[in-house]
């Protein structure tokens, strides 16, 4: 009796399901994604629509083709082998085998019921789709330990909140009391509008208690250069990275920004970037110098791989996509072979920090500095520019808005040659 099995489009969609609620990094589930759609292309140029062994190991021939012709990595046909394993577990056991897999598994299972209303009090903050991705698991996290007590969500009260934010949070979730909070904020307010009756504390009113603003130290320009001339110039990875740390010290931009850079946003006549700033979704244009012009240059005409992807920066191992992620691990590479220390918190983005702190030593107006990091005001400065005490006051708050009428700071005529300030208190 002949096997029947599954269409193929129904079990890869299956599959990227069982995948994300077994909580692998969506970085790593678009190349889930990838590799599924390069399968069905598969089965369609072989005519066929449904899963089959067959058809596993005629793709499995294919992938050995095209590493021994090194159109493909390695590393990335093992990737490929990986998904094709979970594809036939799930198509002939029926569950996906996740063995040899680096990402543990979804804490906070919650029942689908509990999964929709959870979309459902996202949506209702008109919150962005990263900022909805960011508070997931969090949201996720309070009514799973409500689920835990079996509270349904219209019988949680205010001593489940208070437990949770107190028992539960401090012990499991501690680096990420600031977002626990603002989910506790949307998840009781969306709960009180529909049904819940037993919420009568307003949560919108919690704050967390910050601490001191921690003082990260930029790097040096000595420790700049130390990086810059780590990087191996004779791969394409050194060329890559060089360029991408010359840009940063060049014009101070965000990580994801660099990532975004496409090479139509180099004008290589005026020597300039033109980027939309992820962060604030405004344009900013950065002057390029010629250090980071021929770095730049040497990359994209010598060592960038031919392939058609705008980004100018991308993965030097096919099949080539654009970078996806920051350069945290890449910078505490190139530190230890400068020998420049490890300091805590600082890492690529305190390169940003650099150009802005170097800016300031040498006598640019804190003004032209903000608009050149594309800030929008001149208190985002303050973080950038701790270590020159004497322009930091420039960002400091005065007392123009104070209606001081009496006392040291009344405008007595004599004031200005009184030792003791303004007039009489």
């Amino acid at each position: 009796m002949a096997v029947s099995y599954p269409l193929l489009k129904s079990l890869t969609d299956q599959l990227m399901k069982e995948v994300k609620m077994y909580g692998i990094l969506e970085v790593s589930t678009e190349q889930y994604q990838n590799i599924c759609n390069s399968i069905i292309r598969f089965a369609q140029s072989s005519q066929v629509d449904s899963y089959s062994p067959e058809l596993m190991n005629a793709y499995r021939e294919e992938l050995d083709k095209g590493c021994s012709e090194g159109k493909i990595c390695k590393e990335y046909r093992r990737f490929q082998l990986r998904v094709i394993r979970m594809l036939s577990s799930l198509a002939e056991r029926g569950e996906v085998d996740f063995s040899n897999t680096k990402s543990c598994p979804r804490r906070y299972l919650v029942s689908d019921e509990t999964n929709t209303l959870i979309e459902d009090v996202l949506d209702s903050c008109l919150l962005s789709d990263a900022t909805k991705k960011d508070l997931r698991a969090p949201t996720r996290h309070f009514f799973w330990y409500a689920e835990q007590r079996d509270i349904k969500p219209e019988a949680i009260d205010d001593s489940t909140i208070m437990s949770y934010l107190i028992d539960e949070v401090p012990v499991s979730n501690s680096g990420s009391t600031g977002r626990t909070l603002r989910c506790v904020k949307y998840a009781t307010e969306y709960l009180k509008k529909h049904g819940n009756h037993s919420i009568h504390r307003d949560y919108t009113l919690l704050k967390l208690k910050n601490d001191h603003r921690r003082i990260i130290p930029a790097y040096s320009e000595e420790e700049i250069a130390g990086i810059a001339e780590a990087a191996d110039t004779d791969n394409a990875l050194g060329k890559r990275d060089l360029a991408i740390v010359l840009v940063a010290y060049c014009t101070g931009l965000r990580g994801i920004d660099i990532i975004n850079i496409k090479a139509s946003d180099i004008d290589w006549n005026h020597h300039k970037v033109s980027v939309v700033q992820s962060k604030t979704h405004t344009p900013i244009v950065s002057e390029l110098n010629g250090a980071t012009m021929n770095a730049l240059a040497d990359y994209i005409l010598e060592w960038r791989p031919k392939c058609s992807i705008p980004e100018v920066f991308v993965t030097v191992k096919a099949p080539y996509r654009r970078l996806t992620k920051g350069f945290g691990s890449m910078i505490d590479k190139y530190c230890v072979k400068a020998g420049v220390p490890k300091i805590a918190f600082r890492g690529f983005h305190s390169i940003r920090r650099s150009f802005e702190t170097i800016m300031i030593s040498r006598g640019v107006p804190i003004e032209t500095a903000s608009q050149m990091m594309g800030h929008r005001t001149i208190a985002e400065d303050k973080p950038y520019i701790t270590h020159n005490k004497s322009q930091i006051a420039f960002v400091a708050m005065d007392f123009s808005d104070v209606p001081i009428s009496s006392g040291y700071y009344f405008r007595h005529k004599d004031s200005a040659n009184s030792k003791n300030g303004g007039g009489d208190l």
